[in-house]
């Protein structure tokens, strides 16, 4: 079938060239033959190969993604610009000052939340009434306060926050002075206790209560820190 098809389209070329003047027949011989080609799939056209080249590679979706919802989008909201950080006024081993706990096999960091800071790691000297006043406080008085730095030793924690004192939920927020995230709560309201595993090593680590909110808190974890 595919060479009386060629031997029909043969025989019209030859008729159109007898009937069209000034072309010769060699042309249309050679306007077969592309043709011809083209039939066979033998030849390669541009046409074909820039198609391809918009479609995607075999195994990638086209489909986009949307990222992931912020699963505390009011820690963005409330926390303070990073490079807001308190003085260190000194440095402490938290574990001899009773910073941490002991119950049974785990070693416990407790720390308090009172109204724009940690109760645990400085003195401030104001305090405001709700979490935009500590907001204002701690963004206007961060440079004339102190804090204690902890150090620890490497190891694995619980961390706890009882919020006690404090009409509003707390947050709690630990993170590698690189900003890598290892613990993110967004609780923490009146009343409630927050309680996160942590695995500390060596190395020093940012921490606050972004929904009081408070300010960076400093940890440094050393080797023979005990």
């Amino acid at each position: 079938m595919a060479a009386l098809r060629l031997s029909l389209v043969a025989l019209l070329l030859a008729l159109c060239a007898c009937s069209l003047p000034g072309r010769s027949a060699s042309a249309i011989g050679g306007l077969f033959s592309a043709s011809a080609a083209e039939g066979s799939g033998d030849a390669s056209s541009d046409s074909g190969t820039s198609a391809s080249a918009d479609l995607p590679p075999a195994g990638r979706s086209l489909t986009r993604r949307d990222p992931a919802p912020d699963p505390h989008p009011e820690d963005r909201l409330l926390r303070l610009p990073a490079e807001m950080r308190l003085a260190a006024a000194e440095t402490v081993n938290a574990e001899r000052l009773g910073r941490v706990e002991k119950e049974g096999d785990r070693r416990v960091i407790v720390l308090t939340p009172l109204p724009c800071r940690i109760a645990e790691q400085e003195a401030a000297p104001q305090e405001a009434a709700d979490r935009e006043g500590c907001r204002s406080l701690n963004m206007a008085t961060f440079t004339a306060r102190s804090q204690q730095v902890w150090t620890l030793a490497p190891g694995r924690y619980t961390v706890r926050v009882a919020n006690r004192q404090v009409g509003w939920p707390v947050g709690l927020w630990i993170r590698s002075d690189k900003g890598e995230s290892l613990a993110a709560e967004g609780g923490g309201a009146a009343g409630e206790t927050i309680e996160v595993e942590i695995d500390l090593v060596p190395g020093s680590y940012l921490v606050s209560l972004p929904l009081l909110p408070t300010p960076d808190y400093l940890w440094e974890v050393k080797r023979g820190a005990r």
